[in-house]
């Protein structure tokens, strides 16, 4: 198994997950290889191209050759920066297939999160897109290389790409026949124990923190998901959500290929263009983020598309309102699966395919088979039933831990391998886990805790919100005020506080939980995975507080 300091999956634990059958003895460039056997003439499709399983699995073993031919090997680290394309499927399996580590880096990193993430993983090589949606990649990454010595050469995606002396063509490295001799195959084909990705996630300490997940505890994931969601060969699923975030990566596209599924990748988002590509494709999933379930939820044609193929709108990220949930079944007879974790563990609990629209609009699901949860008070203890607790988790989904972060690593873990999520969840009677907030966002309003959850669901229901977040403002005399930050839909009129107020009443909010104050914004401040950033509201209103 990978060394490496901030390494908290113990080597007695993957053994005895091996040793046990829980992890199996693949990697998961063995799975597609096998998927692409049996299946070899079903079409994958992105924006630009189409490519068969045959066809992929030609491209990985290409890029794989051309890697190694530029001095990549086992253990080494590249970075991806890509869109939704199928050459991003490329770049990942082709740099897992010579046992290398593929880095996901967020499209839209600003440079001291890239020189961060970039360093932290020691980097050979960089995989970028030139431009994209006007940001020009290439001349920024060329304006940060003297910061990030490890990176020996940039790699464009593209046609477009330009031939420089100083970058390569990621056409033409995934394009031709290159093939590697079975014995450099054989020395560097991955083992189970072996790191497949690297994910930066920021978390609550907002520096960037890079997970290392093995290939044994991914596809152990990849599989549990997909057989709870009823993933098959042959349907497709069409991926909204970024692949650098682990849900689009993770249901977008390992689940897919570990059941044999189409993978369908949609990287210009809009409601319009989803509906259309459900019309002409016809798949049986999709998987995005909150935003993208609210915006097709909200589309004026969902109601007159054909969405009959479409078993379940996959999403993670962060709660998504009953009242949404609710129009997307009514308008456009989609029921939806939800997933919750973490990108250190992937997803903890999930929501099961005949789950009634009640247990999908008030939790996130049961925890998964084989994945431990306890909740826990402030003193580590675990609380009963029906009370809220900080999530503690651990299982074979978990990664192997923070890269080359020990001090991190050993606040988020515990000695006996308990990842302490800093999330609050309730647990219900059958079972069910009902997500509450994140530790620090939970309002202290005079001594009275309010859920922000609780409310934010009331208020979401009310004629012509599309977004909300209720987050806690200073307030001198009570500590902290609620304040309800909303985005309205298209056309739609604002409303008074009063009014607001009324219609949380008619729905048994107690006055404690109602709004202080009432704040119209075009848009609220979100993750790359769909989060709504409450610290950074909560931020505003600490910085419009101190100016008062």
């Amino acid at each position: 198994m990978i060394e490496f300091a901030g390494r908290t999956l113990s080597l007695e634990r993957a053994q005895r997950y091996l040793e046990e059958g829980v992890w199996t003895q693949e990697s998961f460039v063995d799975v597609l290889q096998k998927t692409a056997e049996t299946w070899p003439d079903l079409i994958h499709r992105d924006e630009e191209r189409t490519l068969t399983y045959r066809q992929l699995w030609q491209e990985v073993e290409a890029l794989a050759a051309h890697l190694y031919e530029l001095g990549i090997r086992k253990g080494d680290r590249v970075a991806i920066q890509l869109p939704n394309t199928l050459d991003h499927v490329v770049a990942v399996f082709g740099i897992a297939r010579i046992g290398a580590i593929g880095v996901s880096l967020q499209i839209d990193l600003g440079r001291q999160a890239l020189v961060g993430s970039l360093n932290q993983a020691q980097a050979k090589l960089w995989i970028l897109s030139e431009n994209y949606r006007g940001q020009p990649l290439y001349e920024n990454a060329k304006s940060l290389l003297q910061d990030v010595p490890s990176v020996q050469k940039l790699i464009l995606q593209g046609d477009y790409a330009k031939p420089r002396p100083d970058t390569l063509s990621f056409t033409d490295l995934r394009s031709g026949h290159a093939a590697l001799s079975e014995d450099i195959l054989q020395a560097q084909r991955p083992e189970p124990l072996d790191a497949f990705l690297m994910v930066f996630t920021s978390g609550t300490t907002g520096s960037p923190k890079g997970v290392v997940h093995l290939h044994a505890n991914y596809l152990w994931a990849a599989r549990a998901y997909a057989k709870n969601f009823g993933y098959e060969p042959g349907q497709g699923v069409l991926d909204l959500a970024p692949i650098y975030h682990q849900t689009g990566m993770l249901a977008g596209i390992m689940m897919t290929v570990a059941s044999g599924g189409r993978i369908l990748l949609l990287d210009r988002f809009s409601a319009a263009r989803v509906l259309k590509w459900v019309a002409q494709e016809r798949p049986t999933y999709l998987v995005g983020a909150p935003p993208h379930v609210i915006h097709v939820a909200n589309a004026p044609a969902l109601a007159t598309t054909d969405t009959s193929s479409v078993k379940l709108f996959i999403y993670a990220g962060a709660p998504v309102p009953s009242a949404v949930l609710q129009r997307l079944q009514t308008d456009g007879g989609m029921k939806v699966g939800c997933m919750f974790g973490w990108s250190e563990g992937l997803v903890a609990t999930i929501t099961r395919p005949d789950d009634p629209l009640e247990v999908l609009s008030t939790t996130v699901g049961a925890a998964v088979p084989g994945i431990e949860i306890r909740l826990v008070d402030e003193e580590g203890n675990d609380v009963p039933d029906g009370t809220p607790g900080e999530m503690w988790s651990r299982g074979p989904n978990f990664g192997a831990g923070y890269f080359e972060n020990p001090v991190v690593a050993s606040r988020q873990w515990d000695a006996e391998g308990w990842f302490h999520s800093g999330d609050l969840l309730r647990r219900d009677e059958n079972g069910r886990y009902t997500f509450i907030a994140r530790a620090d966002d939970v309002i202290n309003r005079g001594g009275t805790k309010i859920d922000p959850k609780r409310v934010e669901d009331v208020v979401a229901a009310y004629p012509g919100v599309s977004m909300v977040a209720v987050v806690g403002a200073p307030d001198p005399t009570l500590g902290q005020r609620s304040v309800a930050c909303i985005v309205l839909q298209d056309g739609a009129e604002p409303f008074t506080l009063d009014q607001l107020r009324e219609h949380l009443a008619a729905h048994g909010l107690a006055k404690f939980e109602f709004p202080d104050r009432l704040e119209f914004m075009a848009e609220l401040p979100t993750t790359a995975s769909g989060k709504i950033k409450k610290k950074a509201l909560r931020d505003h209103f600490q910085r419009e507080a101190v100016a008062e």
